[in-house]
C-alpha cells in the first residue's frame, strides 16, 4: 500500500445501525459534562495510523505543547490499523466509546458516518484555522450542505508520473503530457533489461485507485452527477484499451502489481516511468541512491481527447459523534493546523504528506528539510497536482455525494475490468459494460 492510503472502505448503514442498538447515539452530546481522567485531567482520544517511531514522536512532541498551552487536558494516542479500523470503528460507536478525534481516515467513510449523523459539525475548527487558509479541494471534499463534517490534515496524490531524467534523454524523448507520448516513452525506453512503464494490474486497492484517475483522465466518470451509472462508455473503453496497449511495456508480473511492486520496480531501476505518491523520494534516495540525481516527476498525463484528473485519499480529521469532549476536540484539531505543528506532521514523511494549508504550503520552514530541499521542484509540482485532485466521493463540483463510493471501490469493479481486459482478454468494450452492471448492483444496494 502508498505509505498511508487506507482502503477506502464504507461503513455500510443498516450493519452500524444494527451494532448501535438501531438508534442513533444520543443527541447533544456536544453539550456533555467533560469526563474527567483520572488525575483530573481531561482526557482526549485521538486515533491515527500514522504511528511509525518518527511519527509517534512527532505527537508526543505536538501534544505535549497542547497540554502544556492547555493545562486540564491530557491527549491520549490510540493506533490503528488498515486491517482493523473498520471493527475498531464499529465497536466503538456500538459501544458508545468513540474517541474524540480521529484523522487519516479517507473522505469515502467520512461522507458515509456523516449521512448517518455520526459526525460532529467541523465548521468551528474550519472557522478557527480560517476556510480561505486551505486550499479549495482538500477543503470543500467536506463541505455539505454549507457546513464542514471533517477537515483534510494533509494529503498525498498517486497521481505523479515518477521518471527516469537520463533514460529519456538517452532515448530522445520528453517527460510525457499525454496518453500518446506515454506511449511513445514506454517504447523508447523498454530495453536492455529496462521496461518503460511500470502500472498496477492486479484485483487491488491501487490499481482501482488508478482506475479512477484514468477514467476521469479519458473524460468519462464512474458515476453521473446525479449519481446514475456511468461506466459503460466511450472514454472508459478507450481508458481500458490504452491500459491494454501500455501493458506491453510493463515488467513480467504486473498482472499483480499492487503499491509495493510499482513503487519497488521502479526504486530498483527495472522500470524508467511509474506513478506513485512522493514515496520514491526517499525510498531512491535511502535504498538505490546511485539514481537519486537521475529522477523527476510530472503530473501523470492524460488522454490528449479527455483532460487533466487527478486523485488523491483526502486524509481526515473529524470529530465522531459521541465524543464526550467535543470542545476539547475541536481545540486539538485546531492546534494540528498551527504552522509549528503542521510541519513536523509533514516532515514525518516528506515528499509523500503535502499541505492543505496555503501558508504552509509557501513556507521556508517546510522547504528546510533535507529531501524536500533537494527535490523541491518536484514537491512544488506535487503539491499543485494534489491541490487538483478529487475523488470517487465527489468527482467532479456538478456531483451529488456518493455515499456509495467506499462500496464501489472495495468491491473490486474497478480493478477487475482492467483484470478482464489485461489477463481474460475481453473487448474494452465487454469490460466496460460488466462493470457498469456490477456498479448499477452496488448503487442499488
Amino acid at each position: 500500500m502508498a505509505g498511508n492510503f487506507i482502503s477506502g472502505a464504507s461503513i455500510g448503514r443498516r450493519s452500524l445501525v444494527k451494532g448501535i442498538g438501531g438508534a442513533a447515539l444520543v443527541a447533544g452530546t456536544a453539550g456533555a459534562p467533560w469526563i474527567a481522567h483520572a488525575q483530573g485531567k481531561k482526557s482526549l482520544r485521538f486515533w491515527t495510523s500514522q504511528n511509525a517511531p518518527n511519527q509517534m514522536q512527532a505527537w508526543q512532541d505536538i501534544f505535549g505543547r497542547f497540554e502544556k498551552a492547555n493545562p486540564d487536558f491530557k491527549v491520549e494516542i490510540e493506533a490503528y490499523s488498515d486491517d482493523n479500523l473498520w471493527p475498531k470503528l464499529s465497536a466503538a460507536f456500538a459501544g458508545r466509546d468513540v474517541p474524540d478525534l480521529i484523522s487519516y481516515v479517507q473522505a469515502y467513510t467520512v461522507v458515509s458516518l456523516n449521512q448517518q449523523g455520526l459526525v460532529e459539525p467541523f465548521d468551528d475548527v474550519i472557522k478557527a484555522v480560517g476556510e480561505n487558509e486551505f486550499f479549495d479541494s482538500a477543503r470543500d471534499i467536506y463541505k455539505s450542505n454549507g457546513s464542514y463534517m471533517a477537515a483534510t490534515l494533509n494529503n498525498q496524490t498517486s497521481s505523479n508520473l515518477f521518471y527516469r531524467k537520463d533514460l529519456l534523454q538517452e532515448a530522445g524523448v520528453e517527460p510525457p503530457r499525454y496518453w500518446d507520448d506515454l506511449l511513445n516513452v514506454a517504447k523508447k525506453t523498454t530495453k536492455n533489461g529496462i521496461y518503460g512503464n511500470s502500472l498496477p494490474y492486479g484485483r487491488n486497492a491501487m490499481t482501482s485507485t488508478m482506475m479512477v484517475m484514468f477514467v476521469k483522465q479519458s473524460g468519462g466518470s464512474i458515476v453521473n452527477p446525479d449519481l446514475s451509472v456511468a461506466f459503460n462508455s466511450p472514454e472508459v473503453a478507450a481508458t481500458l484499451e490504452f491500459l491494454k496497449e501500455i501493458y506491453e511495456y510493463a515488467p513480467p508480473g504486473a498482472n499483480n502489481y499492487s503499491w509495493g511492486e510499482t513503487v519497488n520496480s521502479f526504486v530498483t531501476g527495472k522500470a524508467a516511468c511509474a506513478p506513485y505518491t512522493g514515496r520514491p523520494l526517499f525510498l531512491v534516495s535511502t535504498q538505490n541512491p546511485s539514481l537519486a540525481d537521475k529522477i523527476s516527476r510530472v503530473a501523470y498525463p492524460h488522454r490528449k481527447e479527455g483532460k487533466p484528473a487527478y486523485d488523491c485519499p483526502f486524509n481526515s480529521l473529524f470529530i465522531p459523534k459521541g465524543s464526550k469532549n467535543v470542545e476539547g476536540a475541536k481545540l486539538l484539531a485546531r492546534a494540528l493546523f498551527e504552522k509549528q505543528a503542521n510541519i513536523q506532521i509533514l516532515h514525518t514523511a516528506p515528499g509523500h504528506n503535502l499541505p492543505v494549508l496555503k501558508a504552509v504550503a509557501a513556507a521556508p520552514e517546510y522547504y528546510d528539510q533535507p529531501l524536500i530541499k533537494k527535490y523541491e521542484s518536484e514537491v512544488r509540482g506535487m503539491i499543485e497536482t494534489t491541490n487538483l485532485s478529487r475523488n470517487l466521493v465527489k468527482e467532479s463540483d456538478q456531483h451529488k455525494f456518493n455515499v456509495k463510493a467506499g462500496d464501489i471501490f472495495n468491491s473490486m469493479v474497478l480493478a477487475e475490468a482492467v483484470q478482464a481486459v489485461v489477463v481474460e482478454k475481453k473487448s474494452a468494450k465487454q469490460a466496460a459494460a460488466e462493470g457498469a452492471d456490477k456498479i448499477a448492483e452496488i448503487m442499488k444496494g
